[in-house]
C-alpha cells in the first residue's frame, strides 16, 4: 500500500500555517488575521502519513551550494512594499499596512471579495459599471504616473470593498521603473504602460457583458506580445465596445487618455462616442510591440 502525502503551508521558522488561506499565488499565499489579509511566502512541507521525517520541507534553510528561493521569496515581498511605497495612498488602490516593515509580509484590509467571483453572481447596473470604470482608470493612470508598470491587470486582481468600490491589489508581477522614466517603452520583460490598458480593456469587457474576457500577452513561445484582434472577442453591440476597442489596439495612448474619454461618457447612453474626445487624445506615436 502506497503511503499517502499530507501537505501543509508552512512559515519561514518552519511553523505550520494555521490561519485560514483566502488565495494562493506562484511565490505566496494570503492568510486572514482578524479584519486582515497579510500576505507571506508559499512555502509547503510535505510528510507521507506514518513517516515522522518530513519528504520536502521547503522551510529548512537552504544548504550551501543550494539555490536560496527563500530570499527569492523574500525579496518579491520587499519589492512590493516597495511598489507600495512608491504608489503612496490612493482612493483606488488597496493600502499596505506595513510598507515601513522589514518583516517578509504585506499586511493589507480584508475585503469583500474580487471583481471576477462578484461578476459572477451579480450584474451591477451601467451608473455602477461607469463609476467603476472611471475609477479604475483614473487609478491607472495614477500608477503610471508613479512610474509602476502593473503587468497583471484583471478582475483577480480587483476587490470592492464593505460599499463596494473597486481598488486595486496585489503588486507581486509589477516593475518599478526609474522615476525619471518617460513612459515609453516597456520593462525587461516587455510589458508597458499599454499593456496595462490593453488588460484593463478586457476588465471593463468583463463588466460590460459579464463574459470572461482575458487578454493574453504571451505568445506560444512564453515571450511578451501584443495579442492578434481576432484572439478577442467583438465589441460590436457592446456598450463601450469604442473605448474597449482603442484599449485593444493601443488607440489610448495613456491611461489618463482612457479616464477622460469615460467622464464624457453617460450611462444613459447607447452609444457612448466622444465628440470632443480628439482634441484630448495624444499625438498618435508608433506602437511599442
Amino acid at each position: 500500500m502506497e503511503s499517502v502525502p499530507v501537505a501543509e503551508f508552512v512559515h519561514l521558522d518552519g511553523t505550520t500555517v494555521t490561519d485560514r488561506v483566502i488565495g494562493i499565488g506562484g511565490t505566496n499565499i494570503v492568510i486572514q488575521r482578524g479584519k486582515y489579509a497579510v500576505k507571506i511566502p508559499r512555502l509547503s512541507r510535505i510528510t507521507l502519513i506514518g513517516d515522522i521525517t518530513p519528504s520536502i520541507d521547503q522551510s529548512r534553510t537552504p544548504q550551501e551550494g543550494d539555490y536560496d528561493y527563500h530570499a527569492d521569496l523574500i525579496r518579491a515581498l520587499n519589492t512590493e512594499k516597495d511598489i507600495y511605497r512608491r504608489i503612496g495612498p490612493h482612493v483606488g488602490v488597496t493600502p499596505c499596512y506595513n510598507v515601513s516593515s522589514t518583516h517578509p509580509s504585506v499586511r493589507m484590509p480584508l475585503m469583500e471579495q474580487d471583481l471576477q467571483h462578484y461578476l459572477a453572481d451579480n450584474r451591477p447596473n451601467r451608473k455602477r459599471q461607469l463609476g467603476w470604470l472611471r475609477r479604475l482608470a483614473d487609478t491607472l493612470a495614477h500608477i503610471h504616473s508613479r512610474r509602476v508598470i502593473v503587468a497583471d491587470v484583471r478582475p483577480t486582481n480587483i476587490v470592492l470593498d464593505s460599499d463596494s468600490n473597486v481598488k486595486f491589489v496585489d503588486f507581486s508581477e509589477s516593475t518599478l521603473m526609474p522615476l525619471d522614466w518617460d513612459l515609453e517603452g516597456t520593462d525587461a520583460l516587455g510589458y508597458s504602460i499599454l499593456s496595462d490598458i490593453g488588460q484593463l480593456g478586457a476588465v471593463m469587457f468583463q463588466i460590460v457583458t459579464g463574459q470572461t474576457c482575458r487578454f493574453h500577452l504571451e505568445d506560444a513561445n512564453g515571450d511578451v506580445a501584443w495579442p492578434p484582434r481576432d484572439s478577442l472577442p467583438s465589441t460590436d453591440n457592446v456598450w463601450l465596445g469604442t473605448a474597449i476597442e482603442k484599449c485593444w489596439t493601443q488607440g489610448f495612448r495613456s491611461a489618463g487618455d482612457l479616464a477622460r474619454y469615460l467622464k464624457h461618457v453617460n450611462e444613459d447612453d447607447s452609444n457612448e462616442t466622444d465628440p470632443t474626445f480628439d482634441q484630448c487624445a495624444a499625438v498618435e506615436k508608433k506602437p511599442v510591440f
